[in-house]
């Protein structure tokens, strides 16, 4: 009979760490599978491999160098002008002059001017407008930007993107090339300037 006694005093309290266990392990499980947006899939065993998202955003053999200043081509006006390359603004920014919005068949279109800091030429150019954006900085009113698309030219990379509008006769540089232009083709060399090449013809 005491020995029988001492067994379930031993069997319960290990009953409950078994339930405990069990119960814990049931909720890690839950957890590894709660997908959250953004977050890796974690449900996966170490062994498998990596995801391809992961491996192509690492992959930066296939991608072209810009320093933190590199020129750019802009089109149609085919000229070249200095700009600051910055992974922290999201849109591609320009230096335009004179804008003045208005109405073709219906749609809203925006005339302006680019100019050249060099010989005070202006190239005029009118394109529809794909969006506009208010900007609010600390200390001052809201200020309107129109959004336009043009084509642009660093190096070898060309492409067609949304540019914002705006005067940038206080900045050093008239272009601001932002991450719409940068994204999955060139990454940033910040101790370089002017490295980025052009296609081979």
């Amino acid at each position: 009979m005491v020995k029988s006694n001492v067994t379930k005093k031993l069997i319960q309290p290990l009953s409950i760490l078994t339930c405990a266990a069990l119960l814990a392990g049931c909720e890690s499980f839950m957890t590894i599978n709660t997908n959250t947006p953004n977050a890796p899939d974690t449900s996966e065993p170490v062994s498998q491999p990596s995801c391809p998202e992961v491996e192509q955003t690492n992959n930066v053999q296939d991608k072209v160098v810009f320093g933190q200043l590199e020129y750019t081509t802009i089109n149609p006006s085919g000229w070249r002008m200095k700009s600051r390359i910055d992974s922290g603004a999201t849109t591609t920014s320009i230096d335009a002059r004179d804008i003045k919005p208005f109405e073709r068949d219906g749609k809203s279109w925006v005339r302006f001017n680019l100019f050249d800091r060099n010989n005070g030429k202006t190239f005029e150019i009118e394109k529809p407008v794909s969006r506009i954006v208010e900007i609010k900085r600390h200390g001052t009113e809201k200020q309107k930007r129109y959004v336009v698309e043009l084509e642009l030219t660093i190096g070898s990379v060309s492409d067609r993107v949304e540019v914002s509008l705006t005067d940038r006769s206080d900045f050093t540089y008239p272009v601001l090339i932002g991450r719409n232009f940068m994204m999955d083709r060139a990454i940033i060399d910040v101790s370089k300037k002017y490295v980025a090449k052009k296609a081979a013809q």
